[in-house]
């Protein structure tokens, strides 16, 4: 392993602080194609950037939803380079490969060649799970769902195997690069008519959960969060194109769900309702699926699963506690779920060091209230059919649906809004004592 120390800026050759500003976007993309918010991405490039004997004041970063600039400037030069980024994903465990990385070539004082590689090898590293165990995790995150919603059982099964039938479409559309949007349409279509299809085939009523659970791993949490921690952190142009990307999606879903509603023929859903059920075993039971197999979908590492596991069970009773044995609005249970998370997020990850984006996305996946957006759906594709009344009742649940993601979103934001500073703060003296120590050693 190569033992050069790394020079600062104002000793680098021309094409050695190149080689530099090379690593440090190559870290900014690694993380924004594989799900990172801007907050991140910034934080984990000056990390690095202090390794590379870059200082805060010489270093300007610019971070959209698809590009990265950035200049460096010594006073008497000044480079700037650009990156772009159009594939975007979610893979927890890069994130987490990557912010350890970073950490781990300050602490060790790495050489640069070295930081390449180990780069590439994040890169290029295989998913923690085979594409079948992906595929299961995605389909039995939705039925999980499905049962917390207030279905049965059976429609949780149902749910699963549309699940994975829309989970196949979505992969295979994909591989033909299909535009985005229309995989998701394909795959709201697929996965929709598959919830319909197994009941009549078998001789049974439609089953409305099902109907309305089987997409859910579909629904776009992660960019959604992300916006929202865009836009808290005034990355504003990047919090606004997210927030875009998702309505697009979400769109291109809805409309594969509504064509194959009217394939199917379905009319109604009037008395579908978000109804947990009182039998706190099962909905732990449903919890564990739920937040296990989207964490599996999110290839979280497999040593957080049951963390990630038991995090799903607590937000899940904490939502129903107040909703069933208190009688609070849906979206407040949502958002006390949610904040319990995000906060409790903050004292595991010292203990298991990993992002704590890891620890709060995938348990709270289930609390999007897909029931509530699927009756004004609904009542827009028959609004020459329908009552006044109807389609105002129609209108107060996807209010209430949109009221509910909002708060959902707000409560694991919470750590950005009132700690993130102080956290911030706390990592910073952290660097200037490595930085201190370093100078000792020099």
């Amino acid at each position: 392993m190569e033992s050069n120390p790394i020079k600062g800026v104002s000793e680098d050759s021309n094409k050695a602080l190149n080689h530099k500003m090379k690593i440090l976007l190559d870290i900014g993309q690694t993380l924004m194609e594989n799900g990172a918010d801007c907050s991140r991405i910034v934080r984990d490039m000056r990390r690095a950037a202090v390794h590379l004997r870059i200082p805060a004041e010489q270093i300007q970063s610019h971070v959209t939803y698809t590009t990265l600039m950035l200049c460096v400037s010594d006073g008497e030069r000044s480079f700037t380079q650009f990156r772009k980024c159009m594939k975007h994903g979610v893979n927890l465990a890069v994130l987490a490969a990557i912010s350890k990385l970073t950490w781990r070539i300050l602490r060790g004082n790495t050489p640069l060649n070295p930081i390449e590689r180990a780069i590439n090898r994040i890169r290029e590293r295989q998913l923690c799970y085979p594409d079948w165990i992906i595929a299961l995790g995605a389909a039995i995150g939705s039925g999980g769902s499905c049962k917390l919603f207030g279905g049965s059982w059976l429609e949780a099964l149902v749910a699963t195997i549309a699940a994975l039938m829309g989970f196949i479409a979505h992969r295979t559309s994909t591989r033909y690069a299909f535009n985005p949007y229309a995989c998701a349409m394909i795959t709201g279509f697929v996965a929709t008519l598959g919830a319909w299809i197994i009941p009549a085939a078998l001789g049974l009523p439609t089953m409305w959960y099902a109907l309305v659970a089987c997409t859910i791993f579909l629904m776009p949490g992660f960019p959604s969060i992300n916006a929202a921690s865009d836009l808290l952190n005034r990355f504003t142009t990047s919090g606004m194109t997210r927030a875009m990307d998702t309505m697009l999606i979400i769109g291109g879903m809805t409309f594969g769900i509504a064509f194959a509603i009217l394939v199917a023929g379905v009319h109604n859903i009037s008395d579908v309702h978000i109804q947990p059920t009182d039998t706190y075993l099962n909905q732990a039971i449903a919890a564990i699926l739920a937040a296990g197999g989207f964490s599996i979908m999110f290839n979280t590492p497999k040593k957080l699963l049951a963390i990630v596991a038991f995090e799903g069970i607590v937000t899940m009773l904490i939502r129903n506690v107040l909703m069933i044995e208190f009688g609070l609005p849906q979206a407040i249970g949502s958002f006390a779920a949610a904040a319990v998370v995000g906060i409790a997020a903050l004292k595991i990850i010292h203990i298991v060091h990993t992002p704590n984006t890891l620890l709060i996305i995938p348990p709270v996946i289930p609390l999007i209230p897909c029931v509530l957006l699927y009756r004004l759906l609904f009542a827009v594709l028959h609004i020459q059919t329908i009552s006044v009344e109807e389609l105002l009742e129609a209108l107060r649940f996807g209010v209430n649906g949109v009221t509910i993601i909002l708060a959902v979103v707000v409560g694991v934001s919470i750590p950005n809004i009132f700690i993130q500073k102080r956290i911030e703060a706390q990592q910073q003296r952290e660097i200037n004592a490595i930085i201190a120590q370093r100078e000792t050693e020099d």
